[in-house]
């Protein structure tokens, strides 16, 4: 304990960059711009990806990875419709960081995907996404990107008004009812309040069909394919037997003594003319079989599948998704004293949600009945229940005539409760304390250098409880320090940065913990893990009128304790779970090449990318099932992924018709083995399995008069990149998703703005399953969705 204590008051004397983004000063507002996080690139950040609150109106989802998903790029992990965390180029989980204000949020879903991720959606003010590696600015676990959210929960700059107000009211059809309001004003000259609270509701997602895929119900591919029938979630009663119509003869010797022999059927049919007669000692011609058909083979026909019945675990409804209700809330209260020069603030939020996941799983494993009468098996609806406190502080200095431009010093502290449940009963659930600081020093440009360098700490204790635990209470400790520099000359800038972490992981066994038969983490050793992490960029702007860049990055990332540790049955993923105390860090290496064009009307851009991974940790399939479980086992092995992504975007001007905008993306990655690995190859296959698919989507925006209209329409192809679960992956059909949002405003009041909207989601009302989803064969998206609101801005 002494050491923990130490380690952060050490550490938190030190602080690291946020959301690194250049601005520009607003003279008409007395804020303290200089001190908040710079992002070291040239004027123009080709590699950052801007989401302004604007768009967030149009594309904001229940979860992060939903609203994210329309991101070319980037696609949503969904894990049912109340649970989805960004996966970025085919990576998600522990290789995508997200942040709120560039410090660590209670991201569980690294652990187990039905956590969803602790940020509340109608707070954020933007987001800015780092789609390439992130590891120099915010460590290993950014190996493959980092989402950074914005939120104003800690004031930056004073009110234009002594008060401002916005409130939101909205209901669905297929998306529940919210009701959302933040508030700010002044305290009195230098000092700003702000508070918000959002509540949330749906009882139920409805979609156009059954909740299942259709091929759950085919009896030649779930038969005997035990896996996919887990996946399924349903009981198949099957078995092979003998096919009688591959045999020419039936014994006749078998036929005298079937009795007295105790002989079987498969005894009863031969491909012999004759069979020999002991007792007389001379052979005799056998009996020709009537169901004889010729031009069988004797060992691939030999037996006949037969599948009798085919149950669900839990009889679905059309229509609706299973176990899709969702409530949330949250509340938070903050201020900030803002002065010429310095700035001290701090925060307090508050959130809770309880949620449906759409599976089902066991309470209590029925014993072997042993000869006797077969106990029932009765399952139940897995649901999440999640309460946090967070506590924010800030503060930042401006210097003049001082090699330092900007000091910025932040800590975030995470208190929260994350229970999985089955049904109302309590099988699993972390208290996680976490803690985060981070320095930032921006040093004042010289000519054409500028820079950023800091540090970071981050602790995080996480103890569990529940009868069906699958983790020892676990703590991590990670100190990092880095530098991020900049070359700017105009028509060429360079990038150069460098990071050295340490991480910790150390696992406590406890007497209510029990390890399963497998694995289950070794021997739960103390592991200590050095990083390195690399960044280096060149990009050529021309004429200002278009760019070419180029960027390698050398990323490593510490394995997360569930990889490590983890060792019983995780229900969630209705899966042995078995963590490898001995696996090693994994190291990235990416080539990034783009380029684009930005005239006055129409903006190009393009992007290749090739990322080689060596120690890939991917949890493996064993090929073994104990009970209804599927035992898996994390493991690396040596991977590749590579991909492009195009946009285009046209704009024009119709005067009285208004201005609008016509865009398009097209988007691929590919998950290849490199490894030499024949148990790889026959466990998952030569791809990645559960990868996201390749897309392409339309899109046109514009305002008419007081009108605002958004219309967008994504087409997901059907895979071509399968790997295997043991037996090879099925590909999910294409399909369709169009979107809309119109909206009209008004002065109403001499002092406030109203805006009347309505949000068209899955218009075409298609049944869509995500290939990237582990529950694509259980729930699809949601169907269609209508909602109306109204938004109050004062």
């Amino acid at each position: 304990m002494k050491r923990t204590i130490f380690f952060l008051v050490g550490s938190s004397l030190f602080y690291c960059p946020s959301a690194l983004k250049a601005q520009k000063t607003n003279s008409e507002k007395k804020v303290v711009k200089d001190i908040e996080s710079v992002e070291v690139k040239g004027k123009q950040n080709h590699d950052l990806v801007n989401v302004s609150r604007k768009t967030l109106d149009f594309i904001q989802s229940n979860t992060l990875g939903e609203t994210l998903s329309k991101i070319p790029g980037i696609q949503n992990s969904g894990y049912g419709p109340n649970s989805g965390a960004p996966v970025i180029r085919s990576l998600s989980g522990n290789r995508v960081k997200v942040l709120e204000n560039g410090m660590s949020v209670n991201d569980l879903s690294g652990i187990s995907p039905d956590f969803n991720t602790d940020i509340e959606m109608n707070n954020v003010q933007s987001i800015n996404i780092y789609k390439n590696s992130a590891a120099v600015l915010f460590g290993g676990k950014a190996i493959g990107g980092a989402i950074n959210i914005e939120t104003d929960y800690v004031p930056k700059q004073l009110p234009s008004k002594n008060l401002n107000l916005k409130a939101i009211l909205e209901g669905g059809s297929n998306s529940g009812q919210k009701q959302a309001f933040s508030a700010k004003g002044a305290i009195a000259k230098n000092w700003v309040w702000t508070m918000g609270a959002v509540n949330q509701k749906q009882e139920m997602v409805r979609i156009p069909g059954n909740t299942k895929d259709s091929r759950c119900y085919d009896p030649q591919l779930v038969g005997f394919n035990s896996i996919l029938q887990s996946l399924c979630q349903i009981d198949v009663d099957s078995r092979n037997v003998l096919n009688t119509s591959l045999f020419p003869y039936i014994s006749q010797f078998a036929l005298d003594h079937f009795e007295e022999y105790e002989l079987s059927e498969g005894d009863l049919y031969t491909f012999s003319a004759t069979y020999y007669n002991p007792s007389d000692g001379k052979y005799h011609p056998n009996p020709k079989n009537d169901k004889y058909i010729p031009g069988q083979d004797p060992v691939k026909d030999r037996y006949r599948s037969e599948v009798n019945n085919i149950k669900d675990y839990v009889q679905p409804k059309d229509g609706v998704i299973p176990n899709s209700h969702s409530e949330s809330n949250s509340f938070y209260i903050g201020t900030s004293y803002i002065g010429k020069s310095l700035y001290v603030g701090g925060a307090y939020q508050n959130s809770y949600s309880y949620f449906g996941v759409p599976g089902y799983a066991i309470y209590k494993i029925p014993k072997h009945s042993h000869g006797g009468p077969q106990q029932k098996i009765e399952y139940l609806p897995i649901n999440i229940r999640s309460l946090s406190h967070k506590a924010m502080l800030e503060t930042g200095y401006t210097f003049k005539n001082f090699p330092i431009s900007s000091i910025k010093l932040n800590y975030m502290g995470v208190f929260s409760k994350n229970a999985e449940l089955l049904e109302r009963y309590r099988a699993n659930e972390f208290t996680v304390n976490q803690h985060h600081g981070r320095l930032e020093i921006n040093q004042q440009k010289f000519k054409f250098l500028s820079g950023t360098t800091g540090v970071e700490v981050q602790y995080r204790d996480m103890e569990g409880e529940g009868k069906q635990r699958y983790l020892p209470n676990t703590i991590s400790r990670e100190i990092g320090i880095f530098t991020m520099q900049h070359l700017d000359f105009k028509f060429i800038e360079f990038d150069f940065g460098y990071r050295n972490d340490h991480v910790q992981r150390r696992a406590m066994a406890d007497s209510k913990y029990s390890r399963s038969r497998g694995l289950s983490g070794g021997k739960l050793s103390d592991r200590d893990f050095t990083l390195n992490q690399f960044h280096a960029a060149g990009q050529w702007n021309i004429f200002k009128k278009a760019y070419l860049k180029v960027q390698y990055n050398h990323s490593e990332r510490a394995p997360e304790v569930n990889e490590l540790y983890a060792g019983n049955n995780h229900f969630a993923i209705l899966t042995e779970e078995n963590g490898d105390d001995s696996l090693e860090k994994e190291t990235a290496k990416t080539l990034e090449i783009g380029g684009g064009i930005n005239l006055k009307n129409l903006r190009l851009s393009a992007n290749w990318y090739h990322t080689t991974y060596k120690n890939y940790i991917y949890l493996a399939h064993t090929g073994i099932s104990r009970e209804i479980y599927l035992v898996k086992e994390w493991r690396f092995d040596d991977t590749e992924i590579n991909g492009i992504e195009a946009e285009a975007a046209y704009k024009v001007d119709f005067n009285k018709l208004g201005k609008w905008e016509i865009g398009g993306y097209y988007d691929l990655v590919r998950n290849i083995s490199t490894a030499d690995s024949s148990i790889r190859k026959w466990s998952d296959g030569d791809y990645m399995p559960n990868m996201p698919t390749s897309r392409f989507g339309f899109s046109i925006s514009g305002t008419l008069q007081k009108l605002s209209i958004n219309v967008t329409l994504d087409h997901y192809l059907k895979q071509k990149y399968l790997g295997k679960n043991i037996n090879p992956e099925l590909p999910m059909p294409a399909f369709s998703l169009l979107n809309a949002r119109i909206s009209y405003k008004e002065n109403t009041f001499s002092f406030g703005e109203l805006e009347y909207y309505i949000v068209g989601n899955n218009l075409l009302n298609s049944e869509a399953r995500l290939q990237n989803s582990q529950l694509k064969f259980l729930s699809p998206l949601p169907g269609i969705n209508i909602s109306v609101g109204v938004k109050l801005t004062i």
